[in-house]
């Protein structure tokens, strides 16, 4: 009888042992599969509350540069840090190119920009956008041009426009 009850004392402890070690092994590797899916989760939320609108083209007053006005109309405020990781595009329709960032304002072409009634350096919902392109080509007066502008998550807006 003794002899029994010491057999099921080892077999339960042994068990247990296994049933901890195969947590432990298993464990880590469900866990890290849902890292994943939860990134992608949030990377989804965040452009689901991003959202722009271009609300105006415009064109300098010596016709060598582009003004462009974006308004951040979704609920996230998008920190100034990320605009420069924006993309532009921006040509005659059906020949346009991506235009490079330019914090000094010396590449040609290039852009930059200027949050309008900005307070904290972060453009929050409801400012707008100040964006000066200064193209490779002067722009000519009656062609049509396109814009697309693409925050740094992917969201996008594009709008086409004629000089005048």
């Amino acid at each position: 009888m003794s002899g029994e009850s010491i057999s099921s004392a080892i077999l339960t402890i042994a068990s247990v042992i296994c049933a901890f070690g195969f947590v432990s092994a298993v464990y880590p590797s469900v866990i890290s599969a849902g890292d994943p899916i939860m990134s992608r989760t949030d990377s989804m939320g965040d452009q689901i509350m991003t959202d722009i609108e271009i609300l105006h083209e415009a064109t300098g007053a010596e016709g060598t540069e582009i003004y462009i006005w974006v308004k951040n109309v979704g609920c996230k405020e998008i920190p100034s840090g990320v605009i420069s990781g924006s993309d532009l595009f921006f040509g005659e329709a059906g020949n346009f190119e991506r235009i490079p960032y330019d914090k000094n304002e010396t590449l040609v072409p290039g852009w930059n920009y200027l949050i309008e009634q900005d307070g904290d350096d972060n453009w929050d919902k409801g400012e707008t956008l100040r964006i000066k392109i200064k193209p490779a080509d002067l722009p000519a007066t009656g062609d049509k041009y396109f814009i697309k502008f693409s925050t740094y998550n992917g969201v996008s807006e594009e709008a086409y426009f004629t000089v005048s």
